[in-house]
């Protein structure tokens, strides 16, 4: 199994977020930990696509577009009541909320900070709840709780 502190935990979510349209594919190497892109030039690419079949590849899950609206969702609620909170939830019940989401946030510029801080953190627990379920790493509150009984 792989330890959390040695996988690209950037790398993982910015493959997760990645909307498709590019045409790249991220895989995992769950025994070391590597993450393989495939898409730009297959030519050229740094495992050999038939490879990728093997069982020590797991492809990235992409984020569905409902999980990151949750989030843009929880980070608004979160926070205390006045004009930037109310301008964001605003943002999201209006057509195009991401849009709507990111530009409002221009404009309150400390909230704009968080957003950022509240998004890395709600990604990794997306990411090691995804690592997780692939079996790449420990669950480490499991463990904790058969330590305890």
């Amino acid at each position: 199994m792989l330890k959390i502190e040695d996988l690209d935990l950037d790398m993982i979510a910015t493959a997760m977020q990645d909307d498709g349209s590019m045409g790249l594919s991220y895989y995992l190497n769950v025994e070391t930990g590597e993450v393989v892109t495939t898409g730009f030039d297959d030519d050229e690419a740094e495992v050999d696509p038939e490879e990728l079949e093997n069982e020590k590849y797991e492809v990235i899950a992409h984020l569905e577009s409902y999980e990151s609206y949750q989030h843009m969702e929880d980070f608004a609620v979160s926070l205390p009541e006045g004009r930037a909170r109310t301008v964001l939830e605003q943002a999201l019940i209006r057509s195009r909320p991401f849009r709507h989401f990111k530009d409002a946030l221009g404009d309150y510029p400390d909230e704009r900070q968080a957003w950022f801080e509240f998004k890395d953190a709600a990604m990794a627990k997306v990411i090691t709840r995804w690592l997780v379920d692939i079996d790449a790493i420990e669950d480490l509150d499991a463990a904790a709780d058969e330590t305890a009984e």
